[in-house]
């Protein structure tokens, strides 16, 4: 099985950055799951998206700094891919940003929130447990970052999560489509320090933000959730 990240950012950042890349997050959340899988990065900002998405099993996309409705020339390409990956019936994988560009792209509508950010540890209570949603949990703590939120999910979608900040924290198409707002993937060093960097946006959830952190995140429940459904239909 091959697995393609669509990431959402450059190879290489313009800083020196104390943190393992995202692409290197996912790998690291999925691989005890997914021993034998082999992974290819394509950096959705700088590379050419393949004219043929056939070429991989299965696709995840990647969260990312930017909003699904900037007028962006990366992004328009990135939304033709998405709806060519989802027409010909390709597992396709999105956290936070890869979240709301898939809903995007599928009918539904994602918009700035007025309420704030959703910063932190955040509670997340499951709504529905499809086969895949092993181990079993009523509500899990995640790492989360985000302002913009999916209002409206795709007509064909089935929520299995939200939260009290974030109604449509996750939802999935049949064995198609998986789709989070929350950070699986994240560290709490990652997310302290996009806390910090973000004081000012953050506004008055900054200290509550930061004081969250020391609740025990479950993003591995996530990523075992994640790797049971790409192994419905993909075997090892």
């Amino acid at each position: 099985m091959h697995i393609c990240i669509l990431h959402i950012g450059f190879s290489k950042g313009g800083h020196k950055n104390p943190h393992t890349s995202s692409p290197e997050r996912f790998i690291n959340l999925l691989k005890p799951s997914l021993p034998e899988a082999k992974w290819t990065t394509i950096h959705c900002l700088e590379d050419n998206l393949p004219n043929d998405a056939n070429g991989f099993d299965v696709y995840l996309i990647t969260g990312g700094k930017y909003s699904v409705f900037e007028d962006l020339d990366w992004q328009h390409k990135l939304f033709d891919f998405i709806r060519q990956i989802y027409n010909k019936n390709i597992p396709l994988l999105g956290i936070c940003y890869g979240h709301q560009a898939i809903a995007h792209v599928l009918g539904g509508h994602v918009e700035r929130f007025d309420n704030g950010w959703g910063a932190g540890v955040t509670t997340v209570n499951v709504i529905n447990q499809p086969a895949w949603l092993q181990p079993i949990a009523e509500k899990i703590y995640l790492l989360t970052m985000h302002q913009d939120q999916v209002t409206t999910m795709p007509s064909e979608a089935t929520r299995f999560l939200g939260s009290n900040f974030c109604h449509n924290s996750g939802f999935f198409i049949d064995d198609r489509v998986l789709a989070i707002q929350q950070h699986p993937e994240f560290t709490p060093e990652l997310c302290r320090d996009l806390i910090v960097r973000r004081k000012k946006r953050i506004g008055e959830q900054y200290e509550p933000a930061l004081q969250s952190l020391e609740i025990q995140h479950q993003g591995s429940y996530v990523g075992q959730w994640m790797a049971n459904f790409i192994k419905q239909r993909n075997e090892l």
